[in-house]
């Protein structure tokens, strides 16, 4: 098998509607049971949502916990709801260190970063769908991410959850920063 990879010169939300239309090319040649996607604020999902529209495929969208508060607020998530996307929280990997005191998780996301941050939520997200129950193990997913805000990394895995993390695998890396 042979595919393309893009390095995006820079991380961050200016590389998000070209993360996006990568994701929906790999989408349309098929085998991807689901997509997932990171959003913080809502603008990345709300974008997400107008590409794929015309794929009637549902979103899950996974947000965070910012400032004690589930991000992305209520308001953007009820549209997007609506639509028939799902939008959940969950425990980050780094977080899962501070609740076990063991480091090994704390060590993981380090070294998913060491590709870059993107890399890191990209399996992130997919772990923690799939440990909620939004994604069953094995299927195969596309998932998208970034750097702080926007998009800048998309791959293809296999979904696990945390309690099967040995069977979470990533079979493509579709684009990402160059640097970290």
């Amino acid at each position: 098998m042979k595919t393309d990879i893009t390095y995006f010169e820079k991380i961050g939300e200016n590389n998000t509607a070209d993360v996006l239309a990568i994701g929906l090319k790999r989408y349309r040649q098929g085998d991807i049971d689901a997509i997932v996607i990171a959003s913080s604020f809502g603008k990345t999902a709300k974008m997400a949502a107008e590409v794929f529209a015309g794929e009637k495929v549902p979103l899950i969208i996974v947000g965070e916990v910012l400032e004690g508060k589930q991000s992305p607020p209520l308001e953007v998530c009820e549209p997007l709801i609506a639509k028939g996307h799902q939008v959940i929280w969950g425990v980050t990997i780094s977080t899962m260190s501070k609740f076990s005191r063991n480091e090994t998780p704390n060590l993981i996301a380090d070294v998913y970063k060491r590709i870059s941050e993107g890399f890191k939520v990209v399996c992130e997200i997919v772990l923690i769908a799939t440990s909620s129950g939004y994604l069953q193990a094995g299927q195969k997913v596309l998932s998208i991410a970034g750097t702080h805000r926007g998009a800048d990394t998309a791959v293809v895995a296999r979904a696990a959850g945390y309690a099967d993390f040995q069977s979470f695998q990533v079979h493509e890396i579709l684009c990402k920063p160059y640097k970290r």
